[in-house]
Parts: structure tokens; sequence; C-alpha cells
């Protein structure tokens, strides 16, 4: 078995050996090989790390497993991971068994307008379960019958426009969204990984308040194939969730699950400097479901707008500026997790 290790900022050699194991052969790097077709990838790194290779990680199929080693390992512990124990206790059951992938639903964020025309329209396939397009790449098939040239030239060249329209959707794990949150978020880049992983999002969150002004927030959703307006007025944040938490811990949408093809949606009204405090002293339980400056509900797909313009944020990471159309992608990621 071939798998590749890729390697986050403090991810080092002695990390890969633990994972060493007959008969496997590992190799490491800092991106995914888009010619190559490994049988497994271990992300060693956190939720910033495992963001940047969704997109290959989905287009191929390649089970994932995540070595939480970042200073946010949110989509790790999502799925049990919680320690480099637990992860080295699934790859082992891997190499050995080979009965423990799961299929998650991968958050996708489409800018809206002139961001999107860059990048071109969205694919025929969108609303498509990676796992039934028979021209993903999924390891040798000689249970059927030999093509011929033509048509051997038409699934090539449909993968290579598979792989074009992958490359316009950015993927994400665990959380993305904007207000408040995207706020504090620019600020924590500027801090050490240390002080990210030891409060560091607070620091920022007391850095941040005094001069915040929540901007106008429209939220569309999908209902039965047309938009409509769910919300459009002043907001602190909206997120939607795959996941139920990031940022270290925080459960925004701490009712998310992983692999139902929905998201869950936490959009906040403004609301004064101590019920706000409060609000972040909760979101750790997800005790923040319930107030009634919090609104929260499911959707498959929306569209977020903001006057004035702000960032988008997606596993801690700067996305782009709204207005964007967020969905989610079932079946998208195959990982290596706990039994």
């Amino acid at each position: 078995m071939r798998a590749v290790a890729l390697l986050g900022p403090v991810a080092k050699e002695h990390h890969v050996r633990q994972f060493e194991a007959p008969g496997v052969n590992i190799f490491s790097g800092n991106e995914l090989d888009p010619t190559d077709q490994p049988d497994a990838a271990l992300i060693f790194g956190g939720d910033g790390t495992m963001h940047r290779h969704l997109g290959g990680l989905a287009l191929k199929q390649i089970p994932t497993l995540i070595v939480p080693l970042g200073s946010a390992n949110d989509f790790a512990s999502s799925i049990g991971l919680t320690t480099v124990e637990k992860s080295l206790a699934a790859w082992r059951r891997f190499c050995s068994v080979g009965d423990n992938t799961r299929a998650l639903d991968l958050g996708t964020i489409q800018p809206i307008g002139e961001a999107s025309e860059a990048l071109g329209d969205p694919p025929a396939w969108q609303g498509e379960s990676l796992e039934s397009l028979h021209f993903v790449p999924d390891g040798p098939r000689r249970d059927l019958p030999q093509m011929g040239g033509r048509i051997m030239q038409s699934q090539l060249r449909r993968a290579a426009e598979a792989e074009r329209d992958l490359s316009r959707t950015i993927f994400f794990g665990c959380i993305a969204g904007t207000g408040l949150d995207a706020a504090i978020n620019r600020l924590t880049l500027k801090q050490s990984r240390w002080l990210r992983a030891h409060g560091g999002y607070v620091i920022g969150l007391l850095q941040v308040l005094g001069g915040f002004r929540p901007p106008r927030i429209t939220l569309e959703v999908e209902v039965d194939g047309r938009w409509q307006t769910r919300l459009d007025e002043p907001g602190f944040l909206v997120a939607a969730g795959n996941g139920p938490k990031y940022g270290h811990g925080m459960r925004l949408t701490h009712q998310a699950r992983m692999d139902d093809g929905l998201l869950e949606v936490c959009f906040v009204r403004p609301l004064g400097k101590l019920r706000l405090l409060r609000l972040f002293r909760v979101v750790y339980r997800g005790g923040h479901i319930g107030m009634k400056e919090v609104e929260y509900f499911r959707a498959t797909r929306l569209r977020i707008g903001t006057e004035p313009v702000t960032e988008i944020f997606a596993d801690g990471e700067p996305i782009c500026q709204t207005p964007v159309e967020i969905g989610v992608r079932h079946n998208a990621l195959r990982v290596i997790a706990t039994k």
C-alpha cells in the first residue's frame, strides 16, 4: 500500500515514522500530486492544513486520516480523533482490516457576481455525490469490458472537466461564516500558533468588540428549487456548519452532523456587550441555541450578502468576500476514523 503524508507547519518526520507499518510505503510532502492516486492520505496538522487539501482529496476519493497536530483540530475531534494516539490506532486498524472508513459531507463555497465570473459557471453535477461519478478514479476496474479509443478519450475529457469544475468550488470541513467572527479570525491570523491554541480567539474578541459595527445581512435559502429571503437585517454574524464546532472547540453549529447532507445555520442579531460575552461563554457547550438573539435552522443551500461587503472565513482560513453561495456536497470525503 502507498500512502502520502501531507505535513502541516509543525509536523516532522518523527511524527510520520510512528505510522510506518509492514507493507506500507509512506512518502511525505506538502502538496497532493494531482497526477498520483495513492491508496491513502495522512494529514499531519489541524483544520487549516486539512482545509487546503480538501479539493484534491474529494476529487480522488482517497481514504484520509487526520492526525491532530494543529492549533485547532475541530474536524478531527468531531470524528473521534482527539489525540495522535487515537489516529494511530485508527491507522493500524485500516492497515490490517480496512473496515473503518466513513463517507462525510463537505461544505462548498462559490462567490456570486463578479468573483464568480472569474471562476466560471458551477458544475452541472453540483448536487451529485462524487461516489456516483464513474469518471472519478477509484483504482483499477478489471470487471468492466475494455473501452474503445473514442470512449477512453471521452472519459478522459470528462475527468479533466470534472477536475476543472471541482477547482472552482471551495470546500470546507467545519464552519464557514462572516461578520464579527470573520473579523476576529482576521486578527488571530497575526497571533502566534501557541496563542491561537490557548485563548487567542477570546483575546481577539475583546480587541475587535469595541469598534465592530454589525453589517446588514441578507440571507436567502433554497426551498423547492427557488430562493427565498429568510433574513434581511443587521447581524453580528452568520455561520453555516457542516460540522458542529470550530475555533478550538466553539460549538457554534452545535447540532450539525457531517453525514446528513444538511447545513446548520446560526444567525446572531446585534446584542449588547454583556450579552455577547455571555454568548461566547456558553458557545463551547452549545448553550447559545435558544437565546432570543440567535436564530438557528437547517438548509441545503443558502446565499449570504452583506452591506458593506465582508470577508468569508471557513475552517479559520480567509476565503473570499460576500456575496457567496454556500452548499453541501454529500459523501464528498472518505475518512479513516475510529470504529
